[in-house]
């Protein structure tokens, strides 16, 4: 499918299919009639799919957030625990590197501004 069609476009484009299908059955061939069954069959499959997906977007949405929420408690609760740590070995004692990343707490030269 062509991305330009969103889902609701072709949901839209069956139903008008169907509704032609059923309003002309007499005048149409009996294949049509049998199509339109198929694609009956078709739409309600694509509608409970995309009712699934809208779902599954929502309960995405809501673990992202409960993900955010447990990131930044872990942090707060991690940053507890450098700090006590800190106070108790000194910020630059060896034992500080067990409680940090090997990029915190390097010391980096920097360039001196200049104006």
């Amino acid at each position: 499918m062509p991305a330009s069609k969103s889902t609701a476009t072709e949901i839209a484009r069956n139903r008008l299919a169907i509704a032609g299908a059923k309003s002309h059955a007499a005048e149409l061939p009996k294949e049509a009639g049998a199509a339109r069954g198929q694609l009956e069959k078709l739409h309600l499959e694509i509608q409970e799919l995309d009712d699934s997906q809208e779902k599954a977007k929502k309960e995405l949405a809501k673990t992202t957030k409960q993900l955010g929420t447990a990131i930044l408690a872990a942090t707060v609760q991690r940053g507890k625990i450098v700090r006590l740590a800190e106070a108790t070995f000194g910020p630059k004692a060896v034992e500080m590197r067990e409680f940090r990343p090997t990029t915190q707490g390097k010391v980096i030269a920097r360039k001196p501004k200049t104006k």
